[in-house]
């Protein structure tokens, strides 16, 4: 197999961010709420470089046939695999391995987003609600200020 060294290295970058973004998202539902966004963001371009190496891995893959795109996704028995095949099925495990572990926390990080997002969405209910009322006081304000002003003086001639 003649990319095997580069496709073992493209894996290899490819754990190391997806460790790189679980550690992001682990710490991110304790975070206070002007870290969450940053964080995010964070989580964002790892997941930009991520899919990046995804792309130059398949094209590796299937430039080197089907045995390489098969160890790659695991569509095979391992023990049928030879040495190279087998080095690249482990790295490929490897890598799985970590993503599995972060959509296991997924739900967690979701909550989260989810809690802040539905306290932003009260906060701005309250805050229009408030501000309709100030408004619809004002305006009975004027108005009754208004007409008091304009309705002739009782009593009095100019």
């Amino acid at each position: 197999m003649k990319d095997l060294e580069q496709m073992l290295e493209l894996l290899e970058q490819k754990r190391l961010y997806f460790l790189h973004y679980e550690k992001e998202m682990e710490a991110l539902p304790l975070l206070p709420v002007e870290e969450l966004d940053p964080c995010v963001q964070r989580g964002a371009i790892l997941i930009e470089k991520i899919e990046e190496l995804d792309s130059r891995l398949k094209q590796l893959a299937q430039q080197n046939g089907s045995l390489a795109r098969s160890a790659l996704h695991h569509d095979c028995d391992r023990s049928q695999l030879s040495a190279d095949l087998g080095k690249l099925y482990d790295a490929s495990m490897a890598v799985k391995a970590v993503a599995s572990r972060i959509l296991q926390n997924d739900a967690t990080v979701r909550e989260r987003i989810a809690f802040e997002r539905d306290k932003a969405l009260n906060s701005l209910k309250e805050m229009s609600q408030r501000s309709s009322s100030v408004a619809s006081k004002y305006k009975r304000s004027a108005e009754t200020g208004l007409s008091g002003a304009l309705a002739e003086p009782k009593g009095k001639e100019v």
